[in-house]
């Protein structure tokens, strides 16, 4: 399982809402979506919520987004994960001072032999605190991102399918992937084999660089030549890569991410006749991007240092002083902030167990 937040939250509720609950019909109107269900929460009042802030940042909106299927994880387990990421991201609120609508995806790879695709739960949240009107920014990355990691890794070490199997870890050195082949909206793709690209492929994507014809098309082919370089031997570390990519005529932004690069091409302006930005993902664009680190056999034995109980007890131990501290200190930030009036007091953090957490809410 990860966790996703999206950059937008400054329009009207109906965008996010509508992406959530509905899709358009074969007339083109809009229809109820299918394989998405409200968990949790009333969709009227969420926007209403949201339509009404007079605050510049009117909501948060994102979703956790697993690769195992809706119907291979326990209606118990959805609740308790939905209920755990509230008490990490609303800490030391009370429940009448936030609003949060949880709606369920079902429809990512579904195929012959499954009815039902990945699960992803959902979520909304109202930029606003409901005792005191204020702002409410329910996720800022530099201040956030560890405690919700810490969480993120201890569901997965804890929760299992139906089946008894552990959710699937993002972190374990087996499921890195070069480069990220997929949007969130289309399903997942064949993985690249050098074997099957063949002269005219390449060709192909070769001319698309070169003349692209959108973004969608030329991050794909560069991602597919650069796959192929690297089962060639001729891009395995992160200079061979710059170099690659401004062969292809592409500009390389400064001041990229640790976790990726941004290009542009002097062939692709938006509507203004300004270059438009790419960013690419996966390990390939990593800032110590090693190519040697994903051959099978280096893979398979970094899995197995990652996955013994020492390694795994002790990651457990990091993410629960984590997830305690962060906890702490998110708290007393919310107590603080909306202190205008007075709540029902609490208990300490300590002896609430976060499995527990705002099972009122349910």
């Amino acid at each position: 399982m990860i966790v996703k937040f999206s950059k937008h939250g400054k329009g009207k509720a109906s965008g996010v809402l509508n992406y959530l609950l509905k899709e358009k019909g074969s007339d083109g109107a809009l229809v109820p979506r299918k394989h998405a269900k409200v968990l949790y929460g009333d969709p009227v009042l969420t926007e209403h919520l949201i339509d009404t802030t007079v605050h510049k940042s009117k909501y948060k909106s994102g979703y956790l987004s697993f690769s195992e299927r809706a119907d291979e994880i326990s209606e118990d387990d959805k609740k308790r994960i939905m209920q755990e990421f509230e008490k990490v991201i609303f800490c030391g609120l009370e429940p009448d001072q936030y609003d949060i609508l949880w709606v369920e995806h079902a429809d990512k790879d579904i195929d012959p032999n499954n009815s039902v695709g990945r699960l992803e739960l959902n979520f909304v949240i109202p930029c606003q605190e409901l005792r005191t009107g204020k702002s409410f920014q329910p996720y800022y990355e530099p201040a956030d991102q560890r405690r919700v990691n810490a969480w993120k890794n201890i569901i997965n070490a804890e929760v299992k399918t139906i089946h008894g199997q552990p959710l699937s870890d993002p972190n374990d050195p087996a499921r890195k992937r070069l480069t990220n082949p997929y949007s969130n909206t289309t399903p997942r793709p064949t993985p690249f084999d050098l074997k099957s690209y063949s002269k005219e492929d390449k060709d192909k994507d070769e001319e698309i660089i070169a003349s692209p014809p959108d973004r969608k098309q030329l991050e794909e082919a560069l991602k597919r030549r650069l796959n192929a370089d690297w089962q060639s031997g001729v891009v395995m570390n992160r200079a061979m890569l710059l170099e690659r990519l401004r062969f292809f005529g592409l500009q390389v932004s400064r001041g990229n991410s640790e976790k990726s690069i941004s290009v542009t091409h002097d062939k692709l302006r938006d509507k203004n006749g300004r270059p438009m930005g790419i960013r690419l993902k996966g390990g390939m664009f990593e800032r110590g991007f090693d190519g040697d680190d994903y051959e099978a056999h280096i893979k398979a034995r970094m899995h197995k240092v990652y996955e013994h109980p020492i390694s795994a007890n002790q990651r457990g131990k990091q993410d629960r002083e984590d997830l305690k501290k962060g906890l702490e200190l998110k708290a007393i930030y919310h107590q603080e902030r909306y202190a205008d009036k007075p709540s029902i007091q609490q208990p300490k953090l300590e002896e609430i167990p976060i499995s527990n957490a705002l099972r009122l809410r349910f």
